[in-house]
């Protein structure tokens, strides 16, 4: 979720959150509006205070697994020659 949006829900303005995170509130306006990525610092204090429904994904874009998904990666591995048919291991062999 968007922090912008993520602010708007819970009707809080910059100046309040910035209170929260111990930011100004114009560093919250641009963090909102995307003119800045926070520090690391500021990130762990944008997930912790709004119970981790904003995250650092959210500010690069990276979007959420589908629901139900559980985000794990498949547990076959291209590395792992078991898991190749046997023109692909003689590929990699």
């Amino acid at each position: 979720m968007q922090l912008d949006d993520w602010l708007t829900r819970e009707r809080l303005t910059f100046g309040q959150f910035g209170g929260a995170i111990s930011r100004t509130a114009e560093a919250v306006r641009r963090y909102a509006k995307g003119e800045r990525i926070p520090d690391r610092d500021t990130m762990a204090a944008i997930v912790r205070e709004t119970s981790a429904e904003v995250t650092p994904n959210d500010f690069y874009g990276v979007p959420r697994h589908a629901q139900g998904d559980s985000g794990s990666c498949s547990s076959s591995s291209p590395g792992n020659p078991a898991d190749l048919t046997a023109p692909q291991q003689s590929e990699a062999a």
